[in-house]
């Protein structure tokens, strides 16, 4: 049964009878269904009655528009916006506003004919107060970026791959560094490869993804991140090579960072020398590097505003306080070479610091402070070297730490020879 489109109803749906259909008897037939007049609503009044569904998307698409240009409002949609980036001997496409409108920032990177789509969202509500970031990293390689279908009962994707957990823990590692301290929005990161043409990889498109999309969203990150593969063919270093150069490269090297400083180095070589290593090294932070300014740039221009007041710290007068309470005994503390009573007094001393913070007003019990996991080591962590406490005999000789210990080399046992 079809809605009649030229009803007077102005496209109520009204069942309609076939011409061709013979009329029944009207005294066997049930009488005719209708649907009730609907009751008047005053937001109906603000649509004309004959709009189709494409004229009011594009209506409210030039609301939207109109919103952004003027600025009125805080929370608007990310507007579409495309960038080509030089990678090597290639450029690769940044695309955003084009999909997932509603997530704090979205963007698809496109590498030849792959294509890695990545979201990011986070809570509106901050989670307790932890000692670590609350991000969460989600990567997907779908059967449909390759053309294929499951031949098992579930045709869906399952739970992720062992190489997806990898390719996650990839993305995790070089952004985790560059969130703020103090910020516990749950935060998270889905990355999907939603085409795969079998010659360009995507899980160094995925960091370089997720790292743009973090940049462009709401979260108060300190510098963009992104990431490139390196690898090895003779005597030329080729910058996110494809698989057919990857099976002629001495050298495997994916690594992530900003354009300061890197993050995150993962990667095997055959046999390969240190300095070639090392160029490497530096061919791969040069590519990070010009990625990292194109990625700035395009935050300027369409990135969202920093959620900088959701930053919750203490004071900074508390770290004064607290080094005079438990200055002198802290480094007592740090001093007791067992672990477990080392932990036991640390605790007990933090306890302590709390109790006399309290008592003189300078927190409360629902103040950053108490709430906050950080321990008194860690706030006092700001310290000069010269005052550095030397746990379990550690010498410090400038930025390396040696460590003495009480192992041997086992003896040869002579039925092995």
């Amino acid at each position: 049964m079809l809605a009649c489109p030229s009803s007077s109803l102005h496209g109520l749906a009204t069942l309609h009878r076939p011409a061709h259909f013979l009329l029944p008897n009207p005294l066997l037939s049930p009488p005719p269904y209708r649907f009730a007049a609907p009751r008047k609503c005053k937001s109906l009044s603000l649509f004309p009655a004959n709009s189709s569904r494409r004229s009011f998307l594009r209506a409210s698409s030039e609301v939207s528009d109109s919103v952004v240009a003027d600025g009125s409002a805080s929370n608007v949609l990310l507007q579409p916006y495309s960038v080509k980036i030089p990678v090597g001997d290639r450029h690769i496409l940044v695309e955003t506003g084009h999909m997932g409108r509603q997530a704090s920032g979205s963007v698809t990177v496109t590498d030849g004919e792959t294509i890695v789509y990545t979201t990011v969202c986070l809570d509106d509500v901050p989670s307790e107060p932890s000692d670590f970031f609350p991000l969460s990293v989600n990567y997907q390689e779908r059967f449909s970026a390759a053309g294929r279908t499951s031949g098992g009962f579930f045709k869906r994707e399952g739970k992720a791959k062992d190489h997806e957990v990898l390719i996650c823990r990839l993305i995790d590692r070089p952004l985790r560094p560059t969130m703020p301290k103090g910020f516990y929005h749950e935060t998270q990161i889905l990355s999907w490869v939603l085409s795969y043409d079998g010659l360009h990889f995507p899980d160094s498109l995925a960091v370089t993804a997720a790292g743009i999309a973090v940049a462009l969203s709401e979260v108060p990150m300190s510098k963009a991140v992104a990431g490139v593969r390196v690898g090895l063919v003779g005597d030329k270093y080729i910058v996110n090579p494809t698989t057919e150069e990857m099976e002629k490269s001495e050298l495997d090297l994916l690594l992530a960072g900003t354009d300061s400083a890197i993050l995150m180095i993962e990667g095997y070589s055959n046999f390969l020398p240190e300095e070639k290593l090392l160029k490497a090294v530096e061919v791969g932070q040069d590519a990070v590097r010009a990625i990292c300014n194109e990625v700035e740039a395009l935050v300027k221009k369409c990135g969202k505003p920093k959620m900088l007041d959701a930053i919750k710290l203490p004071p900074p007068e508390l770290y004064k306080h607290v080094e005079e309470i438990a200055g002198n005994e802290l480094v007592k503390v740090l001093q007791i070479i067992s672990k477990i009573p080392r932990r036991k007094a640390i605790s007990s001393l933090e306890e302590k610091v709390l109790k006399i913070l309290t008592e003189n007003g300078f927190v409360t019990n629902d103040s950053t402070l108490r709430n906050n996991s950080e321990t008194i080591a860690e706030v006092l962590e700001d310290e000069d070297e010269d005052e550095e406490a030397i746990v379990d005999g550690e010498v410090d000789e400038g930025d390396v730490h040696i460590k003495p210990t009480p192992r041997k080399p086992a003896p040869i046992v002579p039925w092995l020879l």
